[in-house]
């Protein structure tokens, strides 16, 4: 009786997608965190609750990488990604030149390659802010798709609401734990927004330490003193860059280029 349990159980399991695993696990996690609270066991009951967040946000990832996955196959598909890719390219872009302006106190052009790669580290962020400004309509989209007891392949079905379309007891209850991680989600995204100071505060130290490093040159046709490096902005304005003795701080200013040269 018990090995037939337990091979109900396994053939059960093989039989679900990587979605519907995660949400199995994501629900026997959360279960089993309402239990460790219950009896006491409090130090395991947010991992389990952690676990059972994740595992619902990776199932929720998996449905929408197969939503994704034809759209990118269709031209229309293609052409509305490609928006967004560039709408969001654009404003971390511009979020980093904002960020080296900020922390540097100098032109951000004079840093190209800081730019380039600060917007690649910013794109979190920026996908954040992005999910939490549509979140409205994402949130009334999901809704749609997770409480109507038909299947929505298109306009017209969601008009004809034919029996053949309607959904099962699993599915509806699988649509509704999908909605449950697009809460989740959407729920990160804007606490990430409003609380992401640590992550902002080592993308500051992290501009400093690349810009110095990598961009600011030791050796230049303009005088600067030892210690010191450059950066160009134009034939007649550079950027001086300099590290503290302790190496724990680096200053940023802008200066004339004074070369013997001329």
């Amino acid at each position: 009786m018990r090995q037939s349990i337990k091979q109900s159980i396994g053939d059960f399991l093989e039989r679900q997608s990587e979605e519907s695993a995660s949400y199995i696990i994501a629900v026997l996690a959360i279960a089993a965190s309402l239990m460790a609270k219950l009896t006491g066991l409090t130090e395991y009951a947010d991992l389990l609750y952690y676990l059972g967040a994740f595992a619902l946000t990776y199932g929720f990832i998996v449905f929408v990488n197969s939503l994704v996955k034809p759209m990118v196959q269709s031209g229309l598909g293609k052409l509305i990604l490609s928006g967004a890719f560039v709408i969001g390219s654009g404003i971390s872009l511009a979020m980093a030149r904002q960020t080296i302006n900020a922390e540097l106190h100098v032109p951000s052009s004079a840093f190209p390659i800081t730019q380039s790669l600060l917007a690649v580290l910013l794109s979190p962020l920026t996908l954040s802010i992005c999910l939490a400004l549509t979140s409205v309509f994402f949130i009334i989209i999901g809704m749609l798709f997770s409480f109507m007891p038909v299947r929505i392949t298109s306009m017209r079905s969601l008009l004809a609401g034919r029996k053949n379309n309607a959904l099962s007891g699993l599915e509806i209850v699988t649509n509704i734990v999908r909605f449950t991680g697009l809460i989740v989600v959407i729920s990160l995204a804007m606490a990430f927004t409003k609380e992401n100071d640590g992550y902002t505060e080592t993308l500051a130290s992290f501009t400093k330490w690349f810009a110095y490093s990598f961009e600011s040159e030791t050796h230049s046709y303009c005088e600067i003193a030892s210690g010191q490096r450059v950066t160009y902005l134009s034939e007649k304005l550079i950027v001086i860059s300099k590290r503290s003795e302790d190496n724990d701080s680096y200053s940023f200013r802008v200066d004339k280029c004074i070369s013997p040269l001329k």
